[in-house]
């Protein structure tokens, strides 16, 4: 996909009908993916990317749970107000323009959205769809939008269309693993395995519920229900945890901003709550390593402390088991050596040469068999020994190994990492408490007071948050102890009754797809960690600050190690750090979809130093896509970046944001006001 153009009428701060010109040009026989965007704050950058979205998805493009009220109220928001006219619009549009290939041919659409106030409070929507110019006739009007969303999921587009809240919020780490659980699943349509899966499971669930018997059929309209109250709890204590991060952002905006107000009124306290802050930070990350290094002892041998003594007269066992096998083994050996020495003396050569008569060889023989007897006699120490593991070598050697382990070495290792801990919280709980003392001072006391009062609404925000995430953890293993329940009963109902082939074929379909969404999210995640890895190190300014990245393919949690194998937690990371990264994922995941569709990308240096700026500018624009669309300001992509960028950059738009309130979209840049050939633009 290739956009080519993007028409504003009366959207937004947009007065009239504007063009905006997004084709990317070849200049000099090179193709130049760049189309640079510029506009200080508030002149319509977010309106362009907002404008895109709306024409294509319309209410989807606000979000999965917008009422038809909140987006019309929205629609009437956006039809732009002109100050000095007495007749204002009556309506606005938004129109895109696009190349899209398929089945190897190319057609140009123009996707036209249109709407105007009906009465007070109704708005009246037009969408109109042209193919190479026509209509398109060959699907009902009633099913463009469809169409459309076919050509360009919603969900895929969140990984090319993005802005810099999203990066922010990706950045953060509070809704990461959901974010990039459904950007995976839609990537992939996931999402529409998903929802097949839930209409096969009513599908065979009331068709089997039809033939149950009494019993059968009250249990399974049990778990039905169960199920659906678990699920409605579990959605509502999503979006309380959701909600919980937004305040919890902000409570941490707040707490900066109170800190910087404190920092200009004190240099003493600025620099001893600066002191404080990063000790604070140190402690927390020590911390998180500490507990995530006991979780690693907990999953693996550390449960045998539980029972020492039967983990000890399990290696005895263990131990009289093998003895027993050697002897066995050996006492085998033994017989069969004096097998062949007895063939060997009595053989006719060996009589003769010695002159042994009958009986001398008979008692030869009496004398073999019986210290083969007394050899095979097993020895006292093991006559109470028996077989109970059947177990290898290598096996027997292993378990003894964590048994050793888990009875000599790890009490000691779990003693100082819980002292360890302790001493860390303890600490921490020290300098929290150095914070909040702040000397007496007229000037400083209301400002003192008020981050007081905001670090205990983060801290009672960041206890519910831990008490939401409990419960939803609750909730979710019960659900799915529910699903296990009610699953295993339709199995039991579907094997003692006779299904229809096509319950018997939605019932099989069933299982296939849980296999076949298993087996293909796991792929997918395995060849995106390579591909996050090498993204984040290409525009990460510590090259070696993470060695491996795993992401697990069921919670879709983020680790990332250090060359050294240590967990790197999301806290020791700088909020450049945090972004570049959040950066990264976008990227990859764009790449991973194999959809070439254009990048969008409003706002994207905020709050990056020098040197990720630059890597940016470097390694990631240039790349990122076929058509590359930058929305910056002038502190953005300044004079530095523009030069550095020039070979890349098809063309240059400027938003000139006049003081009547509205903005014109022209060419040119910040600097460069009349240039249209950015090849020569100085």
């Amino acid at each position: 996909m290739r956009l080519r153009k993007l028409l504003l009428r009366d959207f937004g701060l947009y007065r009239g009908e504007q063009t905006i010109d997004l084709a990317p040009r070849v200049k000099y026989g090179r193709q130049r993916p760049i189309i640079l965007i510029g506009g200080h704050n508030g002149a319509g950058k977010t309106t362009i990317l907002d404008g895109v979205r709306l024409c294509l998805y319309g209410r989807l493009a606000l979000g999965a749970r917008v009422t038809d009220a909140e987006y019309q109220g929205y629609l009437r928001d956006r039809i732009h107000r002109d100050r000095d006219s007495l007749i204002q619009p009556t309506g606005a549009a938004v129109a895109v323009e696009f190349d899209y290939s398929r089945g190897g041919s190319t057609a140009t659409y123009l996707v036209r959205r249109s709407w105007e106030p009906k009465g007070a409070t109704s708005i009246a929507e037009h969408l109109d769809v042209l193919r190479n110019g026509e209509p398109l006739d060959e699907v009902e009007s009633q099913f463009w939008p469809d169409f459309i969303r076919s050509l360009i999921p919603p969900g895929v587009s969140q990984l090319f269309f993005f802005d810099g809240e999203k990066i922010k919020r990706l950045a953060e780490g509070h809704t990461e693993s959901d974010a990039l659980a459904d950007s995976v699943k839609a990537l992939l349509g996931l999402d529409l395995v998903e929802r097949l899966q839930t209409d096969l499971d009513i599908y065979c669930t009331r068709e089997i519920k039809k033939t149950a018997d009494g019993e059968a059929a009250s249990k399974l309209a049990a778990f039905i229900e169960r199920q659906q109250t678990l699920s409605t709890q579990r959605e509502q204590l999503t979006r309380e945890d959701q909600e919980l991060a937004t305040n919890l952002q902000l409570l941490n905006l707040e707490i900066e901003r109170a800190e910087q107000r404190l920092a200009q009124r004190g240099e003493g306290l600025a620099a001893q709550r600066g002191e404080l802050r990063a000790r604070r930070a140190e402690l927390e990350s020590r911390i998180e390593t500490t507990k995530h290094a006991l979780r690693e002892l907990c999953e693996g041998s550390l449960p045998l402390l539980m029972c020492p003594r039967l983990c000890g007269e399990l290696g005895k066992h263990l131990e009289a088991e093998a003895r027993l096998a050697t002897w066995s083994s050996s006492r085998d050996e033994i017989r069969r050596a004096l097998k062949t020495v007895e063939r060997r003396l009595l053989a006719p050569s060996v009589t003769r040469k010695l002159g042994l008569g009958r009986a001398q060889k008979t008692v030869v023989s009496e004398e073999i068999s019986d210290l083969s007897r007394e050899l095979s006699e097993l020895p006292r120490a093991l006559r109470t020994t028996k077989v109970v593991h059947a177990m290898s070598d290598v096996e027997r050697t292993e378990i003894s190994r964590l048994i050793s382990q888990a009875l000599e070495t790890l009490p000691k290792r779990v003693k100082a990492l819980t002292k360890e801990l302790t001493r860390s919280e303890e600490e921490t709980r020290t300098v929290h408490g150095q914070l909040n003392q702040v000397p007496d001072s007229a000037e400083l006391t209301p400002h003192v007071k008020k981050l007081s009062a905001l670090q205990g609404q983060h801290a009672t925000c960041v206890a519910a948050m831990a008490r939401v995430a409990e419960q939803r953890s609750v909730v979710e293993n019960e659900l799915a102890a529910v699903v296990r329940a009610k699953d295993k009963l339709l199995a039991a109902e579907a094997d003692a009754r006779d299904l229809s082939d096509r319950v018997a074929l939605a019932y099989k379909s069933r299982a296939a797809l849980d296999l076949y969404l298993q087996r293909l999210t796991e792929a997918k995640v395995a060849e995106l960690q390579g591909v996050v890895l090498e993204c984040f190190r290409r525009i990460c300014r510590k090259t070696d600050l993470v060695a491996t990245l795993q992401i697990d393919p069921k919670t879709f949690e983020v680790t990332l190690k250090d060359p050294g194998g240590h967990v790197v937690p999301r806290e020791a990371l700088s909020a450049g750090e945090k972004q570049i990264f959040a950066i990264a994922l976008l990227w990859s995941l764009a790449r991973v979809s194999g959809r070439p569709l254009p990048m969008i990308i409003d706002t994207p240096l905020g709050r990056l130093d020098s040197i990720h700026r630059k890597k940016l500018v470097e390694h990631y624009f240039p790349s990122a896509s076929h058509q590359v669309i930058i929305l910056s300001t002038d502190t953005e992509v300044d004079r530095e970046y523009f030069t550095q960028l020039r070979s890349s950059i098809s063309h240059t738009v400027a938003l000139d944001n006049h003081k009547e309130g509205w903005t014109e979209a022209r060419t040119g840049y910040f600097w460069n006001e009349e240039a249209t050939d950015v090849g020569l633009a100085s």
